[in-house]
């Protein structure tokens, strides 16, 4: 549980790292390119929210409701194409991962421990445990982060 706990503390301080990070970046900046990036800041933030809001959270749901679950590949570059709202406001996007991310982790925080050994099966990873979606999901904002720092630094 030690170890589940650390790692609900470490997505909680993504929120706060990310919050420093959208202070950071000057209007101007969030259309432009940087870095090694090859997107804007802006289409990284989208991402980051869009992975938690449509894949993360709603897997690790299903993984805890049904039994074994089969979970479907997600096609963000498609969604993205077909969705993205480029004049979307960085800071109401950084509330809505907030948001959500802190449902996320009051909800995880009351899982029982065998909740996050519960199985599903993916398409492209093939069999792992909730808890596995969680380090997963934490090392995805952890690149996107990363992403972001860079456009900072360029």
């Amino acid at each position: 549980m030690a170890y589940r706990e650390e790692l609900l503390l470490s997505m909680e301080n993504v929120v706060s790292d990310l919050s420093q990070i959208v202070a950071r970046i000057s209007n101007k900046d969030w259309h432009r390119a940087a870095g090694r990036n090859i997107h804007t800041p802006h289409a990284i933030l989208v991402h980051l929210w869009l992975l938690d809001a449509k894949e993360f959270a709603l897997n690790i749901h299903r993984i805890y409701d049904e039994e074994a679950p089969l979970l479907g590949l997600f096609d963000s570059s498609v969604w993205m194409k077909n969705n993205y709202r480029p004049k979307e406001n960085p800071k109401v996007i950084l509330q809505e991962f907030a948001a959500l991310r802190k449902l996320e982790i009051n909800w995880l925080r009351e899982l029982p421990p065998a909740g996050w050994s519960r199985t599903a099966r993916h398409l492209h990873w093939g069999v792992h445990t909730l808890q596995w979606w969680v380090e997963l999901q934490l090392e995805y904002s952890h690149q996107h982060l990363d992403e972001l720092s860079h456009s900072l630094n360029a």
